[in-house]
C-alpha cells in the first residue's frame, strides 16, 4: 500500500527496483519463462514456451547492468569484479545465475536459469505431443516394475522435468533417496532428498546413500565418480533407479559419456562398457526442436551383446509425420522380469510388451 492507496502494480514495480530486478521483475514471476539472458545494456532475451524472444528492454549503460548483477550476487553471498570476472550462484528462489564480465567479456553477460518446478499431468503431455498413449502406458509399467532408466538430452531439454514425471509412477511405499547438486525434483512419498555442499560431494552422498537402505536411488544428473556407484547399485538390489545426463542421443553417445564419467574408476573402457550394459535397461532421449516443439524422440532397450550394448528401438518420433511410432517389443528376458515384479498385474496389450520383434529401428552394436 503506497500513500494509503492499494496500487499492486506500482507496489510491485517499487519492490523490483529495491531488490535489483528493475524491469526484469515480470520475467522472474512469469512461470512460463525458463531463462533470462542479458547481453550488456542493449540486449535482453527470454526463453518462453521453448522459444527465444527479444524483450525490447534496454539499459542505460553497462554500469546499470553491473548494478543489477552486483546486487544479485551479493544477496547470494558472492562477489564479481575485475579480479574475479566469473560467477555462478544460486539465487534465493533457487534459480541459477551465471555471469562473465570485463576483462573476459566486453560487456556484462548474464544468464539466469529459473528454478521451474513444473509438474505435468499425463493429459498435458499427451496434448503437447510429448509422448503417445502407448508410451504413457509403457513408462508406467516400466517404472512400477523397476526398470533402470537413463534419460539423455541437451541442456534445457527437460530431462529433470521428465525424471520428476517418471518418479510419479513409483509405488508410494518404496523408500527413495534423491541426490542432486541443487534441490529440484521435490518428490512426494517416502523420500529423503540430498544435496551436495562445499564439503560433501555428489560421490560422498552416493556412497552414504547405499547405507540408507533405499528401494531406489534417483540421481539428478550423472557427471563423474558417482556414476560408477549408481550403476553398481542398479545391479545389486536397487532396481528402478534412474538418472539423467547430457548426450546427443540415447545410444552410442550416451554410452561414451557414461564411460568418460567413470574414467577414474580404475577399470578400462571394455570393463566399464560391460558394467553399463549389465545395469541399464532403458534409455530415453528428449529433444527440443527449433520451432519450440519438445518431446521424447527415442526409447531404447539396452541388450547385453557379449559385453557390448545393442540397442533395440521401442519407440521413435517420426518428425515428418509428427507422431510417435511403436517399433519393437522388449526382449523376452526383460518382459519376464517385469511380469515377475508386477505379480498378478498383467502387462498391458501394447506392442512394447508383445514379445514380437519386427526388426524395425534396430541399431547396430556399439562400436567404440
Amino acid at each position: 500500500m503506497l500513500l494509503g492507496r492499494e496500487e499492486p502494480e506500482t507496489e510491485t514495480y517499487v519492490i523490483d527496483q529495491l531488490i535489483g530486478y528493475k524491469d526484469l521483475g515480470p520475467f522472474f514471476r512469469d512461470p512460463e519463462v525458463t531463462d533470462i539472458y542479458i547481453n550488456g545494456p542493449d540486449q535482453v532475451f527470454i526463453e518462453k514456451n521453448n522459444l527465444m524472444k527479444d524483450t525490447g528492454i534496454r539499459f542505460e549503460s553497462s554500469d546499470d547492468v553491473m548494478k543489477i548483477l552486483q546486487m544479485a550476487v551479493q544477496r547470494a553471498g558472492r562477489k564479481i569484479d575485475f579480479n574475479s570476472p566469473l560467477v555462478n550462484v544460486r539465487l534465493p528462489d533457487g534459480s541459477r545465475l551465471n555471469s562473465v564480465i570485463v576483462p573476459n567479456c566486453p560487456f556484462p553477460a548474464i544468464s539466469v536459469r529459473k528454478f521451474v518446478q513444473k509438474k505435468f499431468t499425463p493429459g498435458e503431455l499427451l496434448d503437447q505431443g510429448y509422448l503417445s498413449e502407448q508410451m504413457l502406458v509403457f513408462f508406467e509399467m516400466a517404472v512400477k516394475a523397476g526398470c533402470n532408466i537413463v534419460i539423455a538430452g541437451g541442456t534445457g531439454s527437460g530431462k529433470s522435468t521428465f525424471l520428476r514425471f517418471l518418479c510419479s509412477f513409483i509405488p508410494k511405499q518404496e523408500r527413495l533417496v534423491t541426490i542432486e547438486d541443487t534441490f529440484e525434483l521435490d518428490l512426494e512419498g517416502h523420500v529423503i532428498p540430498l544435496q551436495q555442499s562445499n564439503n560433501v560431494s555428489i560421490k560422498d552422498l552416493m556412497e552414504n546413500t547405499l547405507r540408507m537402505k533405499p528401494s531406489r536411488i534417483i540421481l539428478g544428473e550423472f557427471r563423474g565418480d558417482e556414476t560408477f556407484e549408481l550403476l553398481q547399485a542398479m545391479g545389486t538390489g536397487h532396481m528402478g533407479s534412474m538418472t539423467t545426463g547430457h548426450a546427443n542421443n540415447a545410444r552410442n553417445d550416451l554410452i561414451q559419456r557414461l564411460i568418460r564419467a567413470m574414467s577414474r574408476s580404475g577399470l578400462n573402457d571394455d570393463e566399464l562398457t560391460r558394467h553399463i550394459v549389465s545395469s541399464i535397461d532403458l534409455t530415453v532421449f528428449i529433444k527440443r526442436f527449433k520451432d519450440g516443439k519438445w518431446c521424447i524422440t527415442e526409447v531404447n532397450e539396452v541388450i547385453d551383446d557379449r559385453g557390448k550394448p545393442r540397442f533395440v528401438e521401442i519407440f521413435k518420433f517420426n518428425r515428418v509425420a509428427d507422431r510417435h511410432e511403436a517399433l519393437n517389443s522388449l526382449s523376452k528376458e526383460l518382459l519376464e522380469r517385469l511380469q515377475d515384479e508386477l505379480g498378478n498385474q498383467k502387462l498391458p496389450n501394447i506392442k512394447a510388451f508383445s514379445g514380437i520383434h519386427r526388426g524395425k529401428g534396430m541399431v547396430l552394436p556399439f562400436d567404440q
